[in-house]
């Protein structure tokens, strides 16, 4: 299937700002061009969590609110932001998790122990703040029924954490198979965290295809190519111990 989006491409430039790189292709989406460079300053950890992301994305929405609307009506893990919303407001985004605060869990991930205690209080303090920061949290772990759905209406996108060891995108393997060099930052990433069950990994979901019930993506830590993943495949991913559901 080929369809354009006007959730752009941005690389990824370490091995943790994944996140960052997809809270930039949102900002562009929704008309505020802004570098990976430049979001980047605006965030002061390189542990990043989705209730960061969330907190980046107000704070960069409350600066463009004088931005005029862009030209297109779409919309963008969980964070859902609308990328048509009323610019008075400044952008319109859910987060939804199945957590809320830090999942005492995930200490004993190899991918989230090096600096769990660092970022429990950190994490927890978002969580109690977000209503009074206007960053509005749901509890739930949202159907893949729910995902089809805002996807399809091409209104929405998805920024969503994955556990990118589950994450099966046919173009991709069929890269690594064809030259291992070919993948980029995953390799690099894939080599770095060999003996981790989980890796937590962001990707911008960017729109549905029901006829072959296939998910598309953008993924920061591959080339420009649209990625692709079969709805099993994701609610596998998404699914995976470590991830709270976050989107």
């Amino acid at each position: 299937m080929q369809f354009s989006t006007s959730v752009p491409h941005i690389n990824q430039e370490s091995n943790w700002d994944c996140g960052l790189a997809c809270v930039a292709m949102v900002c562009n989406a929704l008309g505020a061009h802004l570098s990976l460079a430049e979001v980047t300053m605006h965030c002061c950890v390189d542990s990043v969590w989705t209730i960061d992301l969330a907190y980046l994305l107000r704070k960069l929405s409350n600066d463009q609110v004088s931005v005029p609307p862009p030209s297109f009506i779409q919309r963008p893990q969980l964070l859902i932001p609308n990328l048509s919303p009323g610019r008075d407001e400044g952008w319109d985004f859910t987060y939804y998790t199945s957590t809320i605060g830090v999942n005492s869990a995930h200490s004993k991930e190899k991918f989230y122990r090096k600096s769990f205690d660092d970022d429990q209080k950190r994490v927890n303090a978002l969580f109690d703040n977000a209503d009074a920061a206007n960053i509005r949290v749901i509890e739930l772990a949202l159907p893949l029924d729910d995902f089809k759905r805002f996807l399809y209406c091409r209104q929405y996108a998805i920024i969503t954490l994955v556990n990118q060891r589950l994450l099966r995108c046919p173009q991709c393997l069929e890269k690594s198979a064809f030259c291992s060099c070919s993948m980029g930052t995953l390799g690099s990433i894939v080599q770095r965290m060999k003996g981790f069950r989980y890796v937590g990994h962001f990707i911008v979901l960017v729109a549905y295809e029901p006829n072959e019930d296939l998910f598309y993506y953008r993924d920061p830590a591959v080339g420009d190519d649209l990625c692709s993943v079969s709805a099993s495949d994701l609610e596998h991913a998404r699914n995976s111990t470590g991830t709270d559901h976050d989107w």
